[in-house]
């Protein structure tokens, strides 16, 4: 197999300039207290996952970072969708990132992991994939927490819209769900980090 040139470690870099600049909805907590990017909260869920992996044998390691690494890139094309956004941006979102997928395939044919680990992601079929997906659903309620749940006010979301978010999500993977309901006890005795009813705006 013919190895890549530099120039491919030059588009690889810019890929991930790219990456950095997409801003999420969630903010870091202080004495950053900016939003997050993609880069960031790439690597804390790969970390997470790694961390984890050694706790759950039955799931393939490598395939668990490898899937946390490549989950967002397609945001690059994409944008972040919020899962608290608008209804219009929702709508779109598979679309967007279908769209989003084919370009990242086509600009990186000599990087066909990259692509294999997005459609193994996006698919859900996988135990691995799975986890992942439901880690990242919590790995931000983390942040949230973090930041005195900054996020959760500025955008108006209630303990019971964020619960109803969730449960559609993270019960994907029973492991990660067990984790969730830890967080979730720890939640109802802080009912301050969430918007109230009075308070609820559309976002």
């Amino acid at each position: 197999m013919e190895k890549p040139a530099i120039q491919r470690l030059i588009d690889l870099q810019k890929l991930m300039v790219q990456f950095s600049a997409i801003e999420r909805r969630v903010y870091m907590p202080e004495p950053l207290d900016r939003p997050e990017n993609d880069v960031e909260h790439t690597y804390t869920l790969a970390m997470a996952a790694w961390f984890l992996a050694a706790y759950f044998p039955e799931l393939d390691r490598d395939k668990l970072i490898r899937l946390a690494l490549a989950h967002d890139l397609l945001e690059v094309h994409a944008g972040d969708t919020f899962a608290f956004g608008s209804t219009a941006a929702l709508a779109s979102k598979h679309e967007r990132e279908a769209a989003a997928i084919e370009q990242l395939r086509s600009e990186w044919q000599d990087f066909t992991d990259l692509a294999a680990a997005i459609d193994e992601y996006e698919s859900r079929e996988s135990a691995e994939a799975k986890f992942v997906y439901a880690l990242d659903k919590i790995m931000v309620i983390t942040v949230n927490m973090l930041n005195g749940g900054k996020n959760w006010h500025q955008h108006g979301v209630t303990f019971e819209k964020f619960v109803a978010e969730k449960e559609k999500k993270v019960p994907i993977s029973p492991d990660v769900y067990a984790y969730y309901k830890q967080l979730y006890a720890i939640l109802v005795e802080q009912p301050h980090l969430f918007a109230s009813e009075k308070t609820e705006h559309p976002n």
